[in-house]
């Protein structure tokens, strides 16, 4: 009589050990892939900030060089070749001078950085952004969500076979209390939107994902997801409540 409970308590004693051993190793597997997510965002942060780095000092190399032909201007008599040349560095440094985005370094950077990448892919990239700063978001939170934003539009425009338009469209502003983010895909037509990838690790995207939530709770903020299947759309909206 005792031998079938001692074996049913000894069978649920091993079937807890081992369900307890398989979620450790999940969350050690959860954990080296985070870590390596984090990692991966902070080269791309720093990466950023050393072409913000690089462009500051180009600009400030640069004017001061302008200012040095027009000192060379005022000493010479024949001053046509320094003149063509000086106007070359001018439309340079203007072009240099102007933001492409907005003036915020940042976000510039990253929009930048995104528009390289659908440029070599053939994806339309589409960008209307408010030319403001956008404080109250800390930078690598502002790093980490439009990085993944942006990077699971630009991947699902892989998905898109059958000749169709590829294209994102990205917006953004602000006042002194939120932030608006809003993303615009196209999809594979008739496809069924799973949030799954074609990525060859699925685990990074989902952690990509999982990103994106927590920084919307972070900042008190709102997420809104509409899709439509039939005419290839995807759409995402974000509202983050901005620190003081």
């Amino acid at each position: 009589m005792w031998i079938p409970i001692v074996l049913c308590i000894a069978l649920l004693v091993c079937f807890i050990l081992a369900a307890g051993v398989m979620k450790t190793r999940e969350m050690e597997q959860e954990n080296r892939l985070m870590q390596s997510y984090m990692f991966s965002m902070e080269e791309f942060y720093a990466g950023i900030q050393s072409r913000i780095d690089a462009t500051r000092k180009y600009r400030h190399d640069l004017a001061k060089h302008i200012q040095t032909l027009e000192e060379l201007m005022g000493r010479q008599s024949d001053s046509g070749e320094i003149q063509e040349y000086m106007d070359n560095l001018k439309q340079r440094y203007d072009l240099l001078k102007h933001q492409e985005f907005c003036r915020d370094e940042l976000v510039n950077s990253i929009l930048t950085i995104k528009k390289e990448q659908c440029a070599e892919r053939g994806i339309l990239f589409d960008v209307k952004v408010e030319d403001c700063i956008y404080n109250g978001i800390e930078e690598i939170d502002i790093v980490g969500l439009l990085h993944n934003l942006l990077d699971n539009a630009v991947e699902a425009q892989d998905r898109i076979t059958d000749g169709d338009e590829k294209g994102v469209w990205f917006s953004m502003r602000r006042d002194e209390k939120n932030i608006w983010i809003h993303v615009r895909n196209r999809v594979q037509k008739g496809e069924k939107v799973t949030f799954e990838t074609s990525k060859a690790r699925k685990e990074e995207h989902g952690i990509g994902t999982k990103i994106i939530e927590n920084l919307v709770e972070k900042y008190s903020g709102t997420m809104k997801i509409r899709v439509d299947e039939k005419e290839g759309i995807f759409e995402e909206e974000i509202i983050l409540c901005c620190k003081e």
